[in-house]
């Protein structure tokens, strides 16, 4: 079989890579096949998740075996795992973590999945923009790291004399008090397991 794969980012809005790749081909021939395309080194750290179409993540896949991996747990590496063992469904997701150290990652649909066979390893069928730069100068590393800092209410801080009441009830901020459910993560982006959103991403607005 033959898988398409639809590769965006949120840094490059203008980026976009279609692959055909076949489904025996391992996730680090993917990897491989897109870094080729781009110009990216290989040599550098990487991780794939599968998401689900909020871009939840539920499987990882390492490029090296994690330390303290227990031998009862199920660890998938790049270059022993085929595309065809975690992916058999078009519209699956991934992420492709090129820099996760600051959570920099390609968003990746399996748009397509048909019969036949290709000419070479994989087949570049669209190529639009430039991908982000694999590395950032260390002037933006520097402004991605850097603490934000909250805003507080003036009145709050020139006085101190607005303070919640411990014995308060929700009922006391209205009925329109902030409720988690009422948020739709497909239109904010990636969130981890702990629900916190690590980038938002509207990913409304991505050609997927």
């Amino acid at each position: 079989m033959i898988y398409r794969f639809v590769i965006v980012s949120p840094e490059a809005r203008s980026f976009r890579r279609d692959l055909r790749i076949g489904s025996e081909a391992t996730f680090g021939d993917l990897r491989n096949a897109l870094y080729d395309e781009i110009g990216y080194s290989p040599v550098e750290p990487s991780l794939i998740y599968i998401t689900d179409h909020t871009w939840s993540r539920k499987v990882t896949i390492y490029e090296v075996e994690p330390p303290h991996s227990r031998s009862d747990e199920d660890v998938f590496l790049m270059e022993r795992t085929r595309l065809s063992e975690l992916l058999d469904t078009e519209r699956q997701r991934l992420m492709l973590l090129f820099d996760p150290d600051r959570s920099r990652a390609f968003y990746i649909e399996l748009r397509e999945i048909s019969s036949g066979s290709l000419p070479s390893p994989y087949v570049l069928s669209r190529s639009e923009g430039e991908p982000p730069l694999q590395r950032l100068p260390e002037e933006e590393v520097k402004k991605k790291e850097e603490p934000k800092v909250k805003s507080v209410a003036p009145e709050v801080a020139e006085t101190g004399k607005r303070k919640l009441n411990e014995e308060s009830t929700p009922d006391e901020y209205g009925s329109d008090a902030f409720d988690s459910t009422e948020i739709d993560p497909e239109g904010f982006g990636t969130s981890d397991e702990s629900g916190e959103f690590d980038n938002e991403i509207p990913t409304e607005d991505f050609p997927l």
